[in-house]
């Protein structure tokens, strides 16, 4: 039988500036305090062919699982651009700086063994810039093991994927867990829920501060602004207060910095 439950806090554990009105929180790293964040707004990822056991369809798997991306790619005041590079047979999770290129921003259900946590319905594993919080890596892994999933409510005790998947996507975007008890970023959801498929104002703020439509993504640089940013708590910085523009590493420097970079987190539904 498999278990039914909630989504728990992070693994990881981000410093928090003083709140503004907006519930959402953008993830960081705990030792730099720098935002994570796609440099160019855009990512590509690609599902694992099988998709999931419980689902005897896998079309309408990988587009329950698409559905659940796409959400974040429609609100006009954002320039996100999550973009689906199709079906792979890769199982690899995780970043190898020796091989830059063939690593796949991957999303996977695990079936037949789990390493976390048994309480965590899904996981993602981010790999970023220690020093400018740009992103190079995201994959999500699913639970089958402990948790069954559906796309259509059946059973109730099964979870939806496009529920589960809207939330993990929050997390691929460089958003943390918010406080808003009706966002798609909240921490917790019940099995056969489906409110997280949709997009909720606090999650709407999050994204598009943090990929704004004519602007430039806000990043945060070390602690001197956290001053700034208790100063400014109605311009919603969430963790910055001004807007800088991120500068990208060259791959050989970026590859350096990538070490003791895997930032993983929990979420039981």
């Amino acid at each position: 039988m498999k278990a039914t439950c909630f989504w728990l806090g992070c693994i990881f554990i981000g410093l928090l500036l003083p709140q503004s009105a907006s519930a959402y929180t953008r993830s960081r790293d705990s030792d730099t305090g720098v935002c994570l964040y796609w440099e160019r707004s855009t990512f590509t990822y690609f599902i694992h062919q099988a998709c999931s056991a419980d689902i005897p369809d896998v079309n309408s798997c990988i587009a329950a699982v698409r559905a659940g991306i796409d959400v974040w790619n429609s609100p006009a005041c954002s320039k996100l651009n999550a973009v689906y590079g199709g079906t792979t047979a890769s199982r690899e999770v995780g970043f190898d700086p020796d091989n830059w290129n063939d690593n796949f921003n991957l999303i996977i259900f695990q079936e037949t063994s789990w390493q976390s946590s048994g309480q965590a319905i899904a996981l993602t594993t981010t790999t970023y810039d220690i020093e400018k919080g740009e992103i190079v890596d995201t994959d999500v892994e699913f639970n089958g093991v402990d948790f069954g999933f559906t796309v259509n409510g059946t059973p109730s005790s099964h979870h939806d994927i496009q529920n589960t998947m809207a939330h993990e996507a929050g997390h691929m975007c460089g958003l943390d867990h918010s406080t808003d008890k009706d966002a798609t970023m909240y921490k917790d959801a019940a099995s056969g829920e489906t409110d997280k498929r949709d997009l909720t104002q606090d999650d709407l703020d999050g994204l598009c501060f943090v990929y704004p439509v004519g602007g430039d993504i806000p990043n945060f640089i070390d602690d001197s602004m956290l001053e700034i940013c208790a100063e400014r708590p109605d311009e919603g910085c969430g963790c910055a207060a001004l807007a800088v523009q991120p500068k990208s590493l060259p791959i050989s420097v970026l590859a350096l910095a990538i070490f003791a970079l895997f930032w993983r987190r929990n979420k039981n539904m």
